[in-house]
């Protein structure tokens, strides 16, 4: 009978422990902020719209470089509820840098992700919500973060 007692005061200890430690992991969500540029957009069917995403990287964190091949690079990515068509996005240049002796391209500060998509043709008038993701993993000199999905909520009005 000793032995289920000491088990279960070990499980309560460890979940003491656990939580305030879970409580203070930061994740890559913790130093970025992301916001649409404009929070409602308007356009009539066939229209194409462009929309910009400002990705804000809080001091002494960085992001790597959208497409970089050695770490996660910065991403915007449409939901898959996502109304319109041709999605297209730039992303800003970054500059180069090394990171635990990789060559990479980071980016640090303001940003801006340029976008445009297709209102279908079909696509009926009134309101629709323009749900994306900005993927990110932020890193100091020292380490990295937990990536993050970070929602980005546009509302358009199709006249």
């Amino acid at each position: 009978m000793r032995i289920p007692a000491v088990i279960t005061l070990l499980a309560a200890l460890l979940a003491v422990i656990a939580v305030p430690a879970a409580a203070q992991m930061k994740t890559s969500a913790d130093v970025v902020d992301v916001a649409p540029a404009t929070a409602a957009l308007s356009a009539a069917p066939g229209a194409r719209i462009d929309f910009d995403v400002k990705v804000d990287i809080a001091r002494k964190w960085h992001l790597y470089a959208h497409g970089d091949s050695n770490f996660i690079g910065v991403d915007l990515v449409p939901d898959e509820d996502f109304p319109l068509a041709e999605f297209a996005a730039v992303y800003p240049d970054g500059h180069e840098g090394e990171f635990f002796g990789e060559k990479v391209v980071m980016l640090e500060g303001k940003n801006v992700i340029k976008a445009s998509a297709q209102v279908p043709a079909d696509l009926p008038k009134g309101e629709h919500a323009l749900i994306l993701s900005v993927v990110v993993q932020a890193c100091d000199d020292k380490t990295c973060l937990a990536p993050a999905y970070m929602p980005v909520n546009i509302k358009l009005t199709v006249k």
